[in-house]
């Protein structure tokens, strides 16, 4: 298949990365706020994890990393395993600590009213920039692929776009196995 020439162009500039999210887990579908626990990919996830890694078969990578919770870390092994790589873990990838809230079932979480045993919006977004530091230290001029989680994806697109910490809870979260391709 041949890469649209918006994404091609993507790809010859100095550092470029595929941001990915983690495959399903049974959390999730218990909507549960699984923060910096390991989760467990369901079935679904698992297939979701192939699947992503059959799509990645048209890109070159020089390094993928992970998240060093579980459910990332597993489904970018699917995607390396499929590029014979390894995968690096970072805890940088690490999803929102949801403190007193972790394991449970929320609808609706107030981002301007966090409980101090969360992790902070700040906290979160200055994690996301150390992640996009470490990775234009170490990885400058190659091709990443990175598999993360909902809140701290978040994160990241708002380092990288500039714009205020506060700006990530209005982002979408990624569903998924999604992707999105980067540069910077």
């Amino acid at each position: 298949m041949e890469l649209p020439p918006i994404l091609l162009d993507k790809f010859e500039k100095d550092m470029q990365f595929i941001l990915a999210r983690h495959g399903e887990t049974e959390e999730n579908l218990r909507d549960e706020l699984q923060g910096q626990l390991p989760g467990v990919l369901t079935e679904l996830g698992w297939q979701q994890a192939r699947d992503l890694a059959k799509a990645m078969q048209e890109f070159e990578f020089d390094v993928v990393v992970s998240s060093d919770l579980a459910r990332s870390y597993n489904t970018a092994k699917c995607v390396a395993d499929l590029k014979g790589m390894e995968v690096e873990p970072t805890p940088l990838l690490r999803e929102m600590d949801w403190g007193i809230y972790t394991g449970q079932a929320l609808k609706e979480v107030s981002w301007y009213n966090l409980p101090e045993s969360v992790e902070s919006i700040q906290a979160l977004y200055d994690r996301a920039k150390a992640f996009v530091d470490y990775l234009r230290e170490k990885y400058q001029g190659k091709r990443v692929f990175a598999v993360g989680h909902g809140a701290v994806n978040r994160a990241i697109e708002t380092v990288i776009t500039g714009a205020e910490p506060i700006s990530m809870v209005e982002l979408p979260i990624m569903t998924n196995t999604s992707w999105k391709i980067y540069e910077i």
